[in-house]
């Protein structure tokens, strides 16, 4: 049941993870509707892009290698997962300077 390569778990556990971040994309969705224009808005900007690679990186771990259909070991999937949590990341630095810019204007 827990042995990485066979469980079920395994799948189940990456494609929840991508559904959260499917959900977590919706929410900042309707919050940037709430505040477009605003400070705030422009954050909520960066955490949508953060929450858009973060469900392609989710969604490029579920796939792996990508061996299966015409990637190598050594021109992997897991460049690409690598490449989303990187830009990830950034937005996530973005936004975290824009609300700390924010909260100094107040």
């Amino acid at each position: 049941m827990f042995d990485y390569n066979t469980s079920v778990m395994n799948l189940g556990l990456k494609w929840i993870i991508a559904g959260g971040y499917v959900i977590i994309v919706y929410l900042y969705y309707r919050c940037l509707s709430e505040y477009r224009g605003s400070e705030t808005g422009v954050a909520l900007k960066f955490l949508l892009w953060m929450g858009v690679f973060g469900f392609l990186a989710a969604l490029v771990r579920i796939f792996g290698d990508g061996t299966d259909f015409g990637f190598t070991k050594e021109y992997s999937l897991k460049w690409f997962q690598s490449l989303f949590y990187i830009f990830q990341a950034v937005f996530f630095i973005y936004a975290a300077g824009y609300f700390l810019k924010a909260s100094k204007e107040s």
